[in-house]
């Protein structure tokens, strides 16, 4: 009895799923073909405005008000690949439908509070910076980070600050992408970034960040900070970050620093900065990187073998190639680079 019990309730929950999925298929085939119905009966009008045939106006009689989301969607495609003018027109033509996504912004599904964000940023700025400045605060951290990627670029600098105060709730992303975010700020991000990157009081990762775009945004006025945070910081990302700058940007009086952190126990430290006396070093720099090459860790190995290269010390090398030692393989390959 138990067995069969067992057995019909598995064979009904089998069912119950299999009519999901063909329900839930039906479904989506029926949105799908109703997509295709709304461009098939946008598109010839979007064309002959964007042509100058038609006024932008003479599209709204042909979008339904159950149809507004989709409408809007289908003008987010044009605003990706236009520019100019013509992302102008787009945009007034989506501006009477907006005021409906305001409202989205403080309810819903995260999806559709993330969508609505978008939709204002792209084609509702600057009227409506405010109502995605306040999604900076939305319990859902990808919700905040689109409302962040929108505000942090050269147009909204008043926001600048309220975007960084809320940059430790993204550290889940990826250091390079929260850097390429800051950098696109512009130039004048700079110095919201240089106050972080020496503010003790902030995460370090927040820190090392700032220092990527500080880098990335060849500010020379953060050489001074790094070199400063060099003689005082331990945090591994933090040093390394300080370092990278200083290899961008910085010159021969900065070398001592540099060499400093050389014979630092972390790896990651010594093999930064390596790299970064390949970059500013000169030749009093080469016997510290010709012993550099016999350390422990292969990857400052690898940078000191690179910084010996770009010093003009290919000799060095070649004697590792031909000795046919340990150091022969990442020789032969950084003369190969």
């Amino acid at each position: 009895m138990i067995l069969a019990a067992a057995a019909t309730l598995l064979l009904n929950t089998s069912v119950f799923f299999a009519a999901l999925a063909l329900a839930l298929r039906f479904r989506n085939n029926i949105k799908t073909r109703r997509l295709t119905q709304l461009h098939h009966r946008w598109e010839p009008a979007m064309l002959e405005i964007l042509g100058g045939a038609a006024a932008p106006e003479e599209i709204f009689e042909r979008v339904d008000e159950v149809d507004t989301s989709h409408f809007l969607s289908f003008l987010m495609g044009y605003t990706t690949r236009l520019r100019g003018d013509e992302q102008a027109m787009v945009r007034s033509m989506a501006a009477p439908y907006l005021p409906t996504r305001v409202d989205m912004v403080r309810g819903g599904t995260a999806e559709s509070r993330g969508n609505a964000v978008l939709m204002l940023a792209r084609m509702g700025m600057p009227k409506y910076a405010a109502t995605v400045a306040g999604a900076l605060q939305d319990e859902s951290p990808t919700v905040a980070m689109i409302a962040a990627r929108s505000l942090f670029r050269p147009g909204h600098e008043e926001y600048f600050p309220a975007v960084l105060e809320n940059l430790s709730r993204f550290t889940m992303w990826s250091r390079s992408f929260l850097a390429s975010m800051l950098a696109g700020g512009g130039p004048r991000a700079a110095p919201h970034l240089r106050e972080i990157l020496r503010d003790a009081d902030q995460p370090p990762l927040a820190r090392a960040v700032a220092s990527d775009a500080l880098r990335d945004l060849n500010d020379l006025e953060s050489v001074d900070v790094a070199m400063e945070l060099l003689a005082s910081e331990t945090d591994r990302e933090l040093v390394a970050g300080c370092l990278r700058i200083i290899k961008q940007l910085g010159h021969r009086d900065h070398v001592p620093a540099v060499r400093s952190k050389a014979a630092s126990r972390d790896p990651v430290i010594r093999a930064t900065a390596a790299s970064a006396l390949g970059a500013i070093g000169g030749p009093s720099e080469i016997p510290l990187l010709r012993d550099t090459l016999d350390d422990p860790s292969f990857w400052v190995s690898l940078e000191a073998a690179r910084g010996l290269r770009a010093l003009g010390d290919g000799a060095t090398l070649e004697r590792h190639v031909a000795s046919g030692g340990p150091g022969s393989i990442l020789a032969r390959q950084v003369l190969s680079e």
